[in-house]
């Protein structure tokens, strides 16, 4: 439920709540007027009446159909009823109800004083039905229900709009930070005229976005500067073994300990392309050279550059591109060898020692490269293999930047890279266009 809604509903409950009290105590108020006009009315009549009576001789005035009246004559201590009307209650008090037959009554009393009458007392109690008494508080209840929903109704779509507009400002900040795709994006978000707390709320974002921007140059800064400074060195390196090993003196034993070191030296040399990839993770236009590439070719080379590190670690790599010798693909070379020596290197060093690497490439309108190796474990997350510094095995050699790396590499290239772990078979596709 949005904060809107939560808001809405609040107030309304709120004001539900305070206007059911309020009417009720209200409409409490409003019966009981009209009961005591209803009374009044009602009074009024029998003091009438009870003027047309006499004693001696005995006159009375006749009550309407619907009315019942008793007329008690009052001396020297003894009672003598005068009159007194069919279905005329047993008992009688002011404001009471009484239900005879159909109908309901409210009675009242009137006397006479001393100085109208002095050697006696008359009392007339009249009963009058109360069917317009009771219509109009029904009435009046009707009334107060509907007015009561629609002040509620009323309330919700007033509260509806005043917290649209008073969460207007939020939207606006939230709308703003949703443009803030990149950390290295320098925007801010625009401070509210008004010193209140929206005011602080977007001051704090944007100082937060400062301070996060900030680390985000340090560490980008650091892998590049890195990167940057360690180049030099292995280029030399890597020259001079590549130098030394075409020199003909060399005997076949130090040969091979070259050709090894001359593999770290280029695995140390990748390691650093994935640090400068690293370093800006960011942008989304780096420049591509696109060319033609005999695929099969630049797989086996791929393959033929990983053969040291498959021997380490005990495993066979095998190909299956012998039925593609015509076709070519145009892409970029360089961030697509590093896709596929990320690709193969990750299914060595978690491929079951003693089991094969199977690499396999075809075409059906587009190239398809598939990575297969067998696994410890029967499953495991794929999706987070594609987060940076995400390891399957901590124990395993690497950084858990591989993975990461070749996806953001294949969406530059408009490719796609699968990944899928079960039965203890791990599998990457990557397919160009």
């Amino acid at each position: 439920m949005s904060l809107r809604s939560r808001i809405v509903l609040a107030v309304t409950a709120v004001f539900a709540g305070v206007s059911l009290l309020a009417g009720w105590l209200m409409l409490n108020r409003a019966e009981r007027s009209l009961q005591i006009a209803f009374d009044r009315a009602a009074q009024t009549r029998a003091e009438w009446l009870l003027s047309l009576v006499s004693v001696d001789p005995v006159v009375l005035p006749l009550p309407t159909d619907r009315e019942r009246m008793q007329v008690i004559y009052r001396t020297y201590g003894y009672a003598r009823e005068l009159f007194r009307s069919p279905g005329f209650p047993n008992s009688s008090g002011k404001g009471q109800r009484r239900a005879p037959h159909r109908f309901s009554y409210r009675s009242v009393t009137a006397q006479t004083s001393s100085d109208q009458l002095s050697d006696g007392q008359l009392l007339l109690t009249l009963t009058v039905p109360d069917a317009s008494l009771r219509q109009d508080i029904n009435q009046l209840r009707w009334l107060f229900g509907i007015g009561w929903l629609l002040s509620l109704v009323m309330a919700f779509g007033a509260g509806y709009g005043a917290a649209g507009w008073l969460l207007r400002p939020i939207q606006s900040i939230i709308n703003q930070a949703n443009t803030i795709s990149k950390a290295a994006d320098s925007s801010r978000i625009t401070l509210p005229k008004s010193q209140d707390e929206l005011y602080q709320l977007t001051d704090t974002l944007n100082r937060m976005l400062a301070r996060i921007r900030e680390h985000v140059d340090l560490q980008q800064n650091f892998f590049g500067a890195a990167a940057h400074e360690l180049r030099t060195p292995l280029t030399v390196m890597k020259t001079g073994l590549e130098v030394t090993l075409n020199n003909e003196q060399v005997d076949p034993g130090t040969k091979s300990f070259l050709t090894g070191q001359l593999d770290e030296v280029s695995r140390l040399a990748r390691l650093l392309d994935e640090f400068l990839t690293l370093s800006r993770p960011d942008e989304s236009t780096q420049p591509l050279t696109i060319a033609e590439i005999n695929l099969p070719v630049l797989v086996k080379n791929c393959v033929a550059q990983l053969a040291t590190v498959a021997a380490d670690y005990e495993v066979t790599i095998r190909t299956d591109t012998d039925k593609l010798t015509g076709e070519t693909a145009r892409t970029d070379r360089v961030k697509l060898e590093h896709i596929l020596l990320n690709l193969i290197e990750n299914a060595i060093k978690y491929a079951v020692p003693g089991s094969i690497v199977l690499v396999q490439v075809r075409y059906s309108g587009k190239w398809q490269i598939q990575v297969q190796n067998q696994t410890v474990r029967a499953t495991g997350p794929t999706l987070d293999l594609m987060q940076p510094y995400f390891q399957a095995d901590p124990l395993k050699e690497g950084h858990g930047l591989g993975l990461w790396i070749s996806h953001r590499l294949t969406t530059m290239l408009n490719g796609e890279l699968h990944l899928d772990w079960q039965e203890f078979t791990f599998t990457s596709l990557l397919s160009l266009p």
